[in-house]
């Protein structure tokens, strides 16, 4: 089934972790409940693996939440960074928008990227958060919801905690399908997914930006396949 949670390091961080344990014993109990019970209305065997954890990065900004199992990488304010194909309609209403555009360091002939300013409900940025948090937290993910793996990258200070990745592997042995890590900050490689900035930076570039109107995207949508193509190359 795959059924998915997110916001789950918010949630530890305004609710406890004991509160958080019981949240995902008794929604487990109630999602495996559902599946034998759908399954027998079908006839089918019951599912192998009913829960997951996905990274869930854009979908967790419309909720206002942090991504899947990880804390908000920018913390409270950041700039999110979201690449779009240069033949994306809506890449000329972002400019006009006067969303910051800039090409892909990676592939600047066919894709740009938006940077869009984000204020959360985060209690806490990733980088203030230990890396023997992180994977504790990833390890009651997997121990209490999730069948399948829990997606997680564990970001990590590489000045402070580089030489510690070995004693947080050992920690957790056997607990944790799979896991990543990756040293933080902001300027790691170009354009990162998230850049944590001040309250201050946060108000200035949501305060340049102008409303957009879909209309013009919604017309194209409905439009055939090739009056599209037409339309974008003129």
């Amino acid at each position: 089934i795959g059924t998915s949670m997110s916001g789950i390091a918010n949630f530890a961080d305004r609710k406890g972790l004991p509160v958080l344990r019981t949240w995902m014993n008794e929604g487990y109990a109630v999602v495996k409940k559902y599946d034998t019970t759908y399954s027998e209305w079908l006839g089918i065997r019951e599912s192998i693996k009913t829960t997951t954890v996905k990274p869930s990065g854009t979908v967790s900004i419309l909720a206002g939440e942090s991504p899947g199992v990880h804390w908000t990488p920018g913390g409270e304010y950041f700039m999110r960074a979201i690449r779009f194909g240069n033949n994306d309609p809506m890449l000329p209403l972002f400019k006009m928008a006067n969303y910051r555009v800039e090409p892909a360091s990676e592939s600047p002939e066919t894709t740009s990227v938006v940077f869009f300013p984000i204020k959360s409900g985060a209690m806490r940025a990733e980088r203030d958060v230990s890396i023997f948090e992180k994977m504790n937290l990833a390890v009651i993910a997997q121990r209490y919801w999730s069948d399948n793996s829990v997606s997680v990258t564990v970001t990590f200070d590489p000045e402070t905690e580089a030489d510690k990745i070995g004693t947080v592997l050992h920690m957790h042995d056997g607990q944790l399908k799979t896991v990543s890590f990756l040293p933080s900050g902001n300027h790691v490689y170009p354009q990162m997914p998230y850049t944590q900035i001040t309250k201050e930076e946060y108000e200035e570039a949501a305060g340049k930006l102008f409303p957009i109107s879909l209309a013009s995207v919604l017309k194209l949508s409905e439009m055939p396949t090739v009056l599209q193509m037409r339309v974008r190359l003129n």
